[in-house]
């Protein structure tokens, strides 16, 4: 049997053709959001439509070999129905489990429905499954209300420190010209229209974390002041799901491109959580999405 695996994060599409002993026939990704609150949903339909169909088609194989599908798709946990309809107008005899991006990511990593979860990626979100199948989250409101930790918001609190640098109200480090490189201008005041200009979007603001990251393996002080921050904020959203739980000493694995090398954010939300060893994870969030398909059935 065939299960097809979707993982739409805030920065990546990845759909997956999956045997039911997870060997991965085709990989497809796209460096695009299908996350329906930044593209709407017009829009992430139609690039959903579009990828499942190309996914089919270079895997050589015919829809209605395909018997389940999973997805997990950034911004579209408000309306689940939705998305399984889109995915139905695709593959119409497939049975179809839809969850949270956080939830494929979880499953992947664990290989099963258990376990706690820290991802921070574009956004930021820590998501837990107990033994007897209560789950508790806790963050995931998106940036404009809270991403904690996240990559939009490393990228953010460098921005903001820029200001204050420019008004001197904090001292200056080599991360105040990096920013300026990075961004190609070369004055404060040219910040305004950067950050305002009807073209800029979330991504570009994420993609700034790996400035501040790099910044900070330098020893930069004003930047290991962001990503101290930033681990904290993840472990405040761990702690929260945890002591919802009443989990005692779960397992735990990372998630998002922010926590998948070492980095001085990793380490320090490692130390905080009491971690010796970088979590290993059993799935990507694309396969755990394909895994929870076949778990819905049996």
């Amino acid at each position: 049997m065939i299960s097809i695996g979707i993982d739409g994060g805030g920065s990546t599409l990845r759909v997956g053709i999956y045997t039911e002993n997870m060997e991965c026939l085709h990989l497809h990704e796209l460096a695009e959001t299908a996350n329906p609150s930044v593209l709407g949903y017009s829009q992430a339909e139609e690039l959903l439509r579009s990828s499942l169909t190309q996914t089919i088609s270079d895997a050589g194989i015919t829809s209605s070999k395909v018997h389940y599908v999973g997805a997990g798709i950034a911004g579209a946990a408000q309306n689940p129905d939705w998305l399984r309809n889109v995915l139905t107008s695709v593959l119409s005899h497939a049975q179809i489990t839809v969850a949270p991006d956080y939830e494929i990511a979880l499953i992947g990593a664990h290989g099963k429905r258990y376990g706690m979860l820290v991802l921070s990626g574009t956004g930021s979100v820590a998501f837990g499954i107990d033994a007897s199948g209560e789950s508790a989250h806790s963050g995931g409101w998106g940036y404009l209300l809270d991403d904690g930790g996240s990559g939009y918001w490393l990228g953010l609190e460098t921005l903001k420190l820029a200001t204050r640098i420019a008004d001197g109200r904090e001292e200056e480090t080599g991360l105040y010209e990096q920013t300026f490189a990075h961004l190609k201008i070369s004055a404060p005041d040219e910040l305004i229209s950067w950050i305002y200009a009807p073209e800029r979007n979330t991504k570009e603001i994420s993609q700034m974390a790996t400035l501040v990251l790099k910044a900070a393996s330098t020893g930069d002080s004003a930047a290991v002041r962001i990503i101290e921050a930033g681990a904290e904020h993840l472990h405040q959203l761990y702690l929260s799901v945890v002591r919802r739980l009443d989990f005692t000493k779960p397992p735990v694995m990372f998630a998002g491109g922010l926590l998948s090398s070492d980095t001085l954010l990793r380490r320090l939300l490692m130390q905080k959580i009491g971690l010796n060893n970088a979590p290993s994870p059993k799935y990507s969030p694309v396969a755990g999405a394909a895994l929870m398909a076949y778990l819905n059935e049996s």
